[in-house]
């Protein structure tokens, strides 16, 4: 049988029309090509992280946001407020996606919960990845030069920094006089990516724990910056003087330990 016969008998051009494409046999071969050519889903450059997939990807009901919605402190209005802030997506699973994206308005990684990476799982689809280093920025560094940075934001608002991006995603409602950023990880939390913040005012939230050591890390990191930069930066120590011994074992962060004493 020929290959013009097969594609009239299994329809494979109508299959292919009905999901965006074009199929043809050219030379005696069986090709495709996308009809849209910016269909998202056929374009060479959706296998890195791009805009196009953060904005196929993006999605603004998110369950971090329930306890705050409940208790009448935050609107639906904010939460898909600040869900386009952030350009925040979800996964087919329906898993948040926090995108990387740095302050060139380049996507580099996504975070899923509970604790998994963007990168990963494309490399794990995508054999050509295999050797892909993916960068790593401050999640919500594509803020200091935007116009929805907060809500009335200024050119020269003060930086804060968290380690949870939901609690990132949250303050900058409850919190807006402040561009919220977090570190996600330690291992994140060093002189070159917060170097982009130079001539900030930047204050730091980090977590409680029970040997105090994460405040100690961010103190010293603080010190150095200070001294290579001559950043104004700050550590807050709110949690570190009155985070309870049950609080400190928990790991609470800024907004849980707002949350509980509002409760």
């Amino acid at each position: 049988m020929k290959v013009e016969e097969l594609i009239g008998r299994t329809s494979l051009r109508a299959a292919g029309r009905a999901i965006g494409l074009d199929v043809q046999v050219v030379e005696g071969r069986l090709e495709s090509r996308a009809l849209d050519p910016d269909d998202p889903r056929y374009s060479t450059d959706f296998i890195l992280p791009s805009m196009r997939m953060v904005d196929a990807c993006r999605a603004d009901d998110f369950d971090f946001f329930r306890p705050w919605l409940e208790a009448g402190q935050l609107t639906v209005g904010q939460m898909q407020r600040a869900a386009a802030r952030y350009h925040l997506g979800k996964t087919r699973s329906g898993q948040p996606l926090f995108w990387m994206i740095d302050e060139m308005l380049d996507p580099l990684n996504a975070h899923m919960l509970p604790d998994a990476w963007l990168s990963t799982a494309l490399k794990r689809r995508e054999p050509l990845l295999r050797y892909w280093r993916p960068a790593h920025c401050l999640f919500g560094l594509h803020l200091l030069y935007s116009q929805e940075a907060a809500p009335n934001a200024k050119p020269d608002l003060p930086v804060a920094i968290v380690e949870s991006e939901q609690t990132a995603v949250v303050l900058s409602e409850l919190i807006p006089e402040s561009i919220w950023m977090a570190y996600v990880s330690m291992a994140h939390m060093d002189a070159g990516r917060l170097a982009p913040l130079q001539g900030r005012t930047v204050t730091v939230y980090p977590p409680a724990d029970p040997t105090s050591s994460t405040f100690l890390s961010c103190e010293e990191l603080a010190a150095t910056l200070r001294q290579q930069y001559r950043m104004n930066i700050t550590v807050a120590s709110i949690l570190e003087d009155n985070a309870t011994d049950a609080q400190r074992e928990r790991c609470i962060d800024l907004l849980d330990f707002i949350l509980e004493r509002n409760s």
